[in-house]
C-alpha cells in the first residue's frame, strides 16, 4: 500500500535591504527552512521563489505587489493545496503594519488552510485553529515588529534630517560627480579643473544647437580624455551630463520606495556641490533640448544641410516641406518640396531651390540677425543676449509648472498633508508669478530697444554666404548655430514654392463642376488668370510667424532670391508696415493683392 505523499512546504523569506545579503541571511534561511523540512516529513519546495527582497512589509508592500501577495492569490485559487506549509523566519516578515492591518493578512493565510511555521522557534501555527494562546501570541509579536518599524523609520527620517541640516558643514555622501573630488575631512567638494572644462565645452556645444549624437563624435574626434574607463564618449553619457543638476550646485537625495524603487526625497539642496554652469545656459540648453522631442532630431550631415527641418510647412496642405537632395552642385540639386507632393498624397507643391529658399529667409526676415549670430552666440548684441535670458527663464518657469503639477498629485496621496501640499503650492506659486514679472520687463526692454540690426544689403549678402560656403571647416557649427537660432524664434514657417497658382487651380475645378454658362465661366477664369498674372501672385511666397508676435509676408521675384514684389511687416501692436509692388503698404488697395485670395477678382 502506497503511503501519502509529504505535505508541501514553501519558504518565505523577505529580507529589506541587500545589506543582510551580503550578512549572508539570505543562505542562513534558506538553509533553515530545508532543515525544518527534512525534520518534520515535508518536501521543500525549492523551484518556487516566494522572496521579497529590498520590499518593505512595514506598509504592506509584500502582499499588495509582492510576492507573498502572489502565493495568498495562488492559494486562494487552488493552486497551492491547502495544508501546506509557510516557513518563515518570524512573523514580523509576514507584515510589520498597524496590528489592525496586520492580523487581518495572518489570520488570511490560517484560514486559508496554510500552516504556518516560524523558524526562529519552531513554533507551528495551525490551519483552521483558533488556539487562544496562539492568537494573543501573534497580537503581541505583529504588534511590536510594527512599534519597532516605526520607531526605526522616525530615527532614520531624523537623522536624514539632521545630515541634511549639516550639509554645509559635512557632506552627506561620499558620492559625486565625476568632475568633483570630496576632502578627506568630508567638508568641501574640490572641484578637477581639466573635467570641468570638458563639462563646460560640452554645454556650449549644446547652447550652440549641437545635439548629444554631435557633441559625442566632437569630443570622440578631438580625443578628449573621458571620465571613466570607457574606451571613449557614449551619446547616453553626455545626454546625462547635459540633464545632471549638480552642474548647478544641487544634490537631489534620494530613498527606496515599498517597491524597491529609487525615488526622489524632498527637495534638491542647493548650493551643495560647486557650480560649474551658469543657470540661465543650463536652462537654454533644457529648452532647446526639450524642442528637440518634440519636433524630431536627426543626426546632420557635415554640412547642417536644412536650417528648417520641422519647421518649415507647405501653405497649401500643411504638411512639412521636406529637404530633397540629389546630388551636390553643380551637377546634382538640392530643393525643398511639400512632403505629400513628393508622396503623391494629393498636394500639387512645386519645389524650391533650397539656396534660393534659404536666401531669401536670411535676407528678408531680418530679425534673425546674422551678425549677431555668428559674433560667438551674440556676444556682442545687447537685443540677443535679452532674447537669451528670456528663453532661459520661460524654461524656469516651465519646469516650475511642471513642478506644480506633480504637487498636485500628491492630494490623491490619503497621507499626504493638506498643510504641507497647500504650502508647497503658494511656494510654487510665488515663484512662477515672479519668473512671469522679469520676463515681462525682458520684453519691455526688447521693445525699447533697436529692433532691427544695423547692416547693409551688401553686408548682409557677405554674412549669407558665409553660411553658405561649404568649404570652410568651421561650416557646421555655423549652420548648426544659425538653425538653433531658428528653432527658438519661429513660431510658424509657411511655404507657397508655386505662390497662388494651386488656389487658382482649385477655382477653376469649382466653377467646372458648377452650372455656370461655359462662356461665362471662361471669361471669369481669364479675368482670374489675368488678375493673378498682373499682381504676379503666382511668384513664390513664404509667410513667418516669429515667437515674439511679429510676422512677415514676402513675395520673392523668381530670378532674385534678394528681390521681393512683396514684402509685409506685421508689428506685435497689429500695425502694418513694408512695400508692395514696388510702393510703400497703404497705397490704394495694395494689401488685397497681397493677401486676398484669388477669387477676391471676381
Amino acid at each position: 500500500m502506497n503511503s501519502a505523499p509529504n505535505p508541501l512546504a514553501y519558504s518565505y523569506i523577505r529580507m529589506s535591504t541587500d545589506i543582510q545579503l551580503k550578512g549572508d541571511s539570505l543562505r542562513r534561511q534558506q538553509q533553515s527552512s530545508k532543515a525544518y523540512a527534512d525534520q518534520n516529513g515535508l518536501e521543500l519546495v525549492e523551484d518556487f521563489k516566494l522572496e521579497d527582497i529590498g520590499v518593505s512589509a512595514f506598509k504592506g508592500a509584500n502582499v499588495s505587489s509582492g510576492a507573498l501577495g502572489k502565493f495568498l492569490a495562488l492559494v486562494k485559487g487552488g493552486e497551492i493545496a491547502r495544508g501546506s506549509y509557510l516557513l518563515v523566519e518570524s512573523l514580523d516578515r509576514i507584515s510589520r503594519q498597524q496590528v489592525l492591518d496586520s492580523i487581518p493578512v495572518f489570520f488570511d493565510i490560517i484560514k486559508s488552510g496554510i500552516n504556518v511555521v516560524t523558524l526562529a522557534d519552531a513554533h507551528l501555527y495551525r490551519a483552521g485553529e483558533t488556539n487562544f494562546a496562539d492568537i494573543m501570541y501573534s497580537v503581541m509579536i505583529l504588534g511590536r515588529a510594527y512599534e519597532e518599524s516605526k520607531t526605526k523609520s522616525m530615527r532614520v527620517g531624523e537623522a536624514w534630517r539632521n545630515k541634511r541640516n549639516k550639509a554645509s558643514e559635512k557632506k552627506l555622501t561620499k558620492v559625486a560627480p565625476a568632475w568633483l573630488t570630496l576632502r578627506e575631512d568630508r567638508s568641501v567638494f574640490d572641484i578637477i579643473k581639466e573635467r570641468a572644462d570638458v563639462v563646460q565645452q560640452i554645454f556650449d556645444f549644446a547652447d550652440a544647437g549641437h545635439g548629444s549624437f554631435v557633441i559625442t563624435r566632437r569630443l570622440n574626434q578631438s580625443d578628449v580624455p573621458t571620465f571613466t574607463k570607457s574606451d571613449g564618449w557614449h551619446e547616453s553619457y553626455v545626454t546625462k551630463i547635459l540633464n545632471n543638476r549638480a552642474v548647478l550646485g544641487e544634490f537631489q537625495p534620494h530613498r527606496y520606495d515599498e517597491l524597491g524603487e529609487r525615488i526622489a526625497s524632498g527637495d534638491p539642496i542647493r548650493s551643495y556641490f560647486p557650480r560649474i554652469v551658469d543657470e540661465d545656459q543650463f536652462l537654454r540648453v533644457q529648452a532647446a533640448r526639450r524642442r528637440r522631442l518634440v519636433e524630431g532630431a536627426g543626426r546632420k550631415g557635415p554640412e547642417y544641410r536644412n536650417l528648417f527641418s520641422k519647421i518649415a510647412k507647405c501653405d497649401y496642405c500643411g504638411a512639412p516641406m521636406r529637404f530633397v537632395h540629389k546630388g551636390r552642385p553643380p551637377k546634382g540639386t538640392q530643393a525643398l518640396k511639400c512632403t505629400n507632393a513628393v508622396r503623391n498624397l494629393g498636394c500639387e507643391s512645386v519645389s524650391w531651390k533650397y539656396s534660393d529658399f534659404e536666401t531669401s529667409f536670411l535676407y528678408f526676415v531680418k530679425e534673425v540677425d546674422l551678425t549677431a549670430i555668428l559674433q560667438a552666440a551674440a556676444q556682442d548684441s545687447g537685443q540677443a543676449m535679452l532674447q537669451q535670458r528670456m528663453a532661459a527663464l520661460e524654461e524656469k518657469v516651465h519646469q516650475l509648472q511642471v513642478k506644480r503639477e506633480r504637487i498636485f498629485e500628491m492630494l490623491d496621496d490619503p497621507g499626504s498633508s493638506t498643510t504641507f501640499i497647500k504650502g508647497k503650492l503658494e511656494e510654487c506659486e510665488s515663484e512662477i508669478s515672479k519668473e512671469q514679472q522679469q520676463i515681462e520687463q525682458l520684453q519691455g526692454q526688447l521693445l525699447a530697444s533697436q529692433p532691427m540690426p544695423s547692416i547693409t544689403a551688401l553686408e548682409l549678402k557677405s554674412l549669407i554666404d558665409a553660411i553658405q560656403d561649404m568649404t570652410a571647416s568651421d561650416i557646421f557649427d555655423r549652420r548648426a548655430v544659425v538653425a538653433n537660432r531658428l528653432r527658438s524664434m519661429i513660431r510658424s514657417l509657411r511655404v507657397a514654392s508655386d505662390g497662388s497658382q494651386p488656389k487658382a487651380k482649385r477655382i477653376e475645378h469649382f466653377l467646372s463642376s458648377t452650372g455656370v454658362d461655359p462662356e461665362e465661366r471662361r471669361r471669369l477664369l481669364d479675368q482670374i488668370q489675368w488678375s493673378n498674372e498682373h499682381a504676379q501672385r503666382f511668384q513664390r511666397t513664404f509667410s513667418v510667424v516669429l515667437a515674439d508676435g511679429i510676422s512677415r509676408h514676402v513675395v520673392v521675384k523668381s530670378d532674385d532670391p534678394t528681390d521681393f514684389i512683396a514684402e509685409v511687416l506685421v508689428g506685435k501692436d497689429g500695425a502694418i508696415s513694408g512695400s508692395d509692388r514696388g510702393m510703400p503698404i497703404g497705397w490704394s488697395d495694395g494689401l488685397d493683392d497681397v493677401f486676398d485670395e484669388p477669387a477676391s477678382a471676381q
